[in-house]
């Protein structure tokens, strides 16, 4: 089928983060139906493809949603090819991959969720809507359409800011560079007055040979954005030069370069709040880095505790409330006698031995088997692994990427179940402690909290 497959096999992500590859046979039945003179050419006519396809999608045509559904597949094999790109040009050295930036341009289904949530709430489309909602056949390609509104999606330019990229070119930051915002610039950064003075006579001459130039091409009606400097530009930026130093282009183009490094540098710091100090010196970037790692750390960590105690009061609110509904169908007091046992044993540390006849009851093991420490206490945990699984994997949504979110799936569980597992141990370990007993474990305190809390309710 060739290249025509790219208009009914959608690109997506799964709700593991990952890009899947599905098949819509209906957009492959519409498709081959429509334009069945097609579907083997290799060299496909997609701008008359697409011209087509918009027609039916913006118009009131019977054939709307497929047409749609086709373009949307379209779409996301060009989102696919772009994000990949991006990680063959900056993945290795920035460290990521095109699987840390396809959830946040790629869409789940043909109407994800998100898209939803944006077009319904807060009139802010997708990516994959917002191009099919400005693309003009006539104007432009959609896979160039698709690119240019993929760079522009927030999200993704959040992402590569933070990684330290920003998509601009070196020659796009030196246009806009005026010469009194490089000098203060560069005097922040101690810069020598001859330092300064040869960057503002390098920017002098660049705005003049290469700006001045590029405007007059716009002017007559060339579209092209940034290019690289010609060797006759830099030529002329040498001679304009020269009455100061001598100066062949390949230098010139070289402290171009490395002058807009700079400035880009300074541009992501400052974009990021980060301090002066830390721009130039990388022991100071990489204290800074570990010091916002900390407060990550911090920040997780506090919501931890905060998540496990709300678990461990559910649990054990729902644990007792569950096992004293139980023994309200027996004829006796035992529902009672069970609360008013679990509050001697937890809240004022007495023996079981010594809390029989304040119940009636002949012995020890009598109000052993009342309590039934051991199934309550394993009650609680697992009702208190189930809810903090949950909550921590929602949490960590905040702190890391799908797919470390997916390796930390796999783990939590191991690490919660040791963790909850350690605090029984604990409760179990001071209720064997005879007289003079102090309860001190979280369960026990959170058992008696409880308690007391039904108690002043019924008070």
């Amino acid at each position: 089928m060739g290249t025509a497959s790219r208009y009914w096999l959608l690109m997506r992500i799964d709700s593991f983060g990952k890009c899947r590859t599905e098949e819509v046979e209906s957009a492959k039945a519409f498709f081959l139906t429509q334009f069945p003179d097609l579907s083997d050419r290799e060299d496909m006519p997609d701008r008359e493809i697409q011209r087509q396809l918009m027609q039916w999608f913006q118009n009131d045509d019977t054939r709307r949603q497929m047409a749609e559904v086709c373009l949307r597949c379209f779409i996301s094999h060009q989102i696919q090819e772009f994000c990949l790109e991006l990680e063959q040009k900056f993945g290795k050295n920035h460290d990521f991959t095109s699987l840390d930036l396809l959830p946040l341009v790629l869409d789940s289904t043909l109407r994800s969720p998100r898209q939803e949530m944006d077009e319904n709430r807060t009139n802010s489309p997708s990516v994959t809507a917002r191009i099919l909602q400005t693309f003009d056949p006539d104007k432009s390609k959609l896979s160039t359409w698709t690119v240019r509104m993929v760079k522009s999606d927030r999200f993704l330019k959040r992402f590569l800011l933070e990684h330290g990229i920003e998509q601009v070119t070196d020659w796009m930051i030196l246009s806009y560079m005026n010469p009194g915002r490089l000098q203060r610039v560069l005097l922040e950064f101690d810069r020598t007055p001859a330092e300064i003075n040869q960057a503002l006579q390098l920017l002098d001459s660049y705005h003049q040979i290469y700006r001045t130039q590029l405007l007059q091409h716009r002017k007559a009606g060339e579209k092209s954005r940034y290019p690289d400097p010609t060797a006759s530009q830099l030529r002329q930026m040498g001679e304009q030069l020269s009455a100061t130093r001598t100066i062949f282009p390949e230098q010139i183009l070289r402290e171009l370069q490395e002058l807009a490094q700079f400035l880009r540098a300074e541009r992501l710091r400052t974009r990021k709040g980060l301090p002066l100090d830390n721009s130039g010196n990388p022991a100071e970037r990489n204290r800074a880095s570990s010091e916002e790692d900390s407060n990550e750390q911090s920040e997780f960590l506090a919501g931890y505790h905060q998540q496990f105690n709300t678990c461990l009061s559910q649990s054990v609110k729902q644990v007792i409330q569950a096992r004293f509904i139980y023994l309200q169908s027996k004829k006796n007091q035992k529902a009672q006698n069970f609360l008013k046992a679990l509050h001697l044993f937890h809240c004022q540390g007495v023996p079981m031995k010594e809390i029989a006849p304040q119940l009636g009851l002949k012995d020890q093991p009598q109000v052993s088997r009342l309590l039934e420490l051991k199934n309550l206490r394993s009650d609680i945990g697992r009702r208190t692994l189930l809810c903090l699984r949950a909550c921590v994997l929602k949490l960590a949504q905040c702190y890391v990427n799908p797919v470390q979110l997916q390796d930390l799936e796999s783990k939590v569980q191991f690490i919660l179940d040791k963790e909850i597992s350690t605090e029984i141990e604990k409760a179990k370990k001071e209720s064997h402690i005879g007289h003079n007993r102090v309860m001190n474990s979280q369960l026990a305190a959170t058992i008696c909290n409880h308690l007391n809390s039904q108690k002043e309710e019924r008070a």
